[in-house]
Parts: structure tokens; sequence; C-alpha cells
């Protein structure tokens, strides 16, 4: 078995749908600890997948304790 890497920052990444006309869906990182706001993406995407990627990837760089680089939305 696998041992866990060790993360400097505990949160999730949460999708919503920012708005109905145009749909534009933004991604947000919440910390497990205190469930608070950790960061959110700047702009929407036009799907609920891009916005995923785009949020795993910003939550991968929190874990790393590195700078997070947010991908431009489409």
């Amino acid at each position: 078995m696998q041992a866990e890497r060790h993360k400097r920052f505990n949160g999730y990444v949460k999708i919503e749908l920012k708005g109905r006309s145009p749909r534009r869906w933004i991604w947000t990182i919440y910390r497990v600890e205190s469930e608070t706001l950790a960061l959110r993406a700047s702009a929407g995407f036009t799907c609920a997948e891009e916005a995923w990627q785009a949020g795993q990837l910003a939550l991968r760089a929190l874990e790393a304790g590195g700078p997070v680089t947010v991908p431009i939305a489409a």
C-alpha cells in the first residue's frame, strides 16, 4: 500500500453553475477542516468538465505549497 503524500493544504473542489444564460461554470476550493472558501475561479468556463479540470490543477498546486496559476477560462 502506498503512503499518502504530505499535503500542505487539505481541501476539495466544488463545481457551481454561475449563470443560466449563457451557462457558465466556476470552480471553488474549500478547506476541509473549516469548510471555508479558500480560492475561486475568477472567470466562468463553458462546461463543467473544463471547470473541474482547472479546479483540480489549482487544488494540486495548493496541496504542494506552490503558487497557484489559475487557468484562463474559455
